[in-house]
């Protein structure tokens, strides 16, 4: 009996220290050297091929596309600006206004010589019609006179005097016709004049020859501006479309020119993020 007892208390002794052998030592809360490692997560994903573009990134600056300094054609003084600086315009839009009384007194002025020179060409075709049917009349009397010479009715003292009219008669013809021509010509550029003062008094409302956006304004209501002055009065900016320059390592030069030969490259521009801007 006490040597079974033994052997089932060694055997129960033994099945403990294989038992303890596996777990953690409790006193000292260190794991046993053979537990099993904690489980990783594993991410699965199907294996698709595909081509990977090669992406460049650059920082590059955006610049109009197209700027168009605003300058006054005429002298005068500003009465009214229509926009204010930073605001978006389109083609055509009123921009200032320049003081255009000078300009409607000089069209006045313009139009009524004008009409004085109409009224002279008018006057000028009258004489050309009443020469012209004095110099049929005498023309008549020549024919008929020169009948009675010829029969020795009449003294040919009588028909030279009429030649005599009547080659003055051709003379003043011609004088009219040439009157007609001067006055025309006269017309012609008083109606010339008139059309310039048309124009100076157009430019004096300014107006946006391009759709963008408006810079600093350097005149105010009031100032003064100078015709074809070298300083502009506002710059406009086209921004729709827009130019963004950037550059590229050399080293990435001969990949672009190679891939570009072949098709358009596509360039993306993303604005820098909020956070990017304060760090800067």
């Amino acid at each position: 009996m006490s040597a079974r007892l033994a052997s089932a208390v060694g055997a129960w002794a033994l099945a403990a220290a294989v038992a303890l052998a596996g777990c953690s030592d409790s006193a000292s809360g260190k794991p046993s050297r053979n537990a099993a490692p904690p489980a990783v997560p594993v991410t699965v994903g199907e294996i698709v091929e595909k081509t990977v573009p090669i992406q460049l990134a650059a920082v590059g600056n955006a610049m109009a596309y197209t700027t168009v300094g605003i300058k006054s054609q005429i002298s005068g003084q500003i009465v009214q600006v229509h926009f204010k600086e930073g605001q978006d315009v389109r083609k055509d839009d009123l921009l200032f206004t320049i003081d255009p009384r000078p300009f409607e007194a000089a069209l006045r002025q313009a139009e009524a010589a004008l009409r004085q020179r109409q009224a002279e060409v008018q006057q000028a075709i009258a004489n050309v019609e009443r020469d012209t049917a004095q110099l049929a009349n005498a023309r008549v009397q020549e024919r008929r006179y020169k009948e009675l010479v010829d029969k020795e009715l009449v003294a040919r003292e009588q028909y030279d005097q009429l030649r005599t009219n009547l080659a003055a008669m051709e003379a003043t013809v011609q004088a009219d016709r040439a009157a007609v021509e001067n006055a025309k010509a006269s017309e012609r550029a008083a109606q010339a004049a008139v059309d310039n003062a048309r124009l100076q008094l157009a430019y004096t409302a300014i107006r946006a020859p391009i759709d963008g956006r408006t810079g600093n304004v350097m005149v105010q209501v009031g100032n003064v501006v100078k015709g074809n002055d070298d300083n502009p009065i506002v710059v406009i900016n086209q921004v729709h479309p827009i130019y963004v320059s950037f550059s590229v390592p050399e080293q990435y030069l001969a990949n672009i020119k190679k891939y570009r030969a072949e098709g358009t490259l596509r360039v993306e521009v993303r604005p820098p993020h909020q956070s990017d801007a304060r760090d800067r």
